[in-house]
């Protein structure tokens, strides 16, 4: 809430509670039927009622006001909140960099002269070997293949 705002409903409650007393006037006069003193009651009224209308439009000035202040503020928040998931997008991919390349991967070069042999001879198909699968551990060297067993299924009534 700004100061607008403030000085706005203060303003317009004050002065619509402040009619009230002119009124109550207003309504005496009118009973004892004495006519100046209602046209001077109303007039208190009314320059009340007035001062009450401009409060209410410096309170509509200052609620656009704070509303368009909102407005930026989560644009802001917005904008930062997507500048934040960039930069932890990118410190991520530059993690799972640092991963492959930590893991000890190796890297095959290729000759210029058997890139050539390539070209020049052509690729003959390779039958698939028969052969018992393989487990290596984490040394590289080969482990016992677990045994398979068959599988086995039971039911129950």
């Amino acid at each position: 809430m700004n100061i607008q705002m403030m000085d706005g409903l203060l303003g317009a409650s004050c002065n619509i509670k402040l009619s009230g007393t002119p009124m109550s006037v207003y309504r005496q006069a009118s009973a004892e039927g004495d006519t100046e003193k209602m046209k001077r009651a109303l007039g208190y009224t009314g320059e009340c009622t007035e001062k009450a209308v401009k409060y209410q439009e410096k309170l509509d000035k200052g609620m656009k006001a704070e509303a368009k202040a909102e407005r930026e503020k989560a644009k802001l928040e917005q904008e930062a909140a997507i500048e934040k998931r960039q930069e932890e997008r990118k410190r991520a991919e530059e993690g799972a960099e640092l991963v492959h390349s930590s893991q000890g991967t190796d890297l095959v070069q290729i000759s210029e002269a058997a890139k050539a042999v390539l070209k020049n001879k052509p690729v003959e198909a390779v039958e698939p070997i028969d052969s018992d699968p393989v487990i290596y551990t984490e040394t590289g060297e080969i482990a016992a293949a677990p045994a398979e067993s068959e599988p086995t299924v039971s039911f129950s009534a």
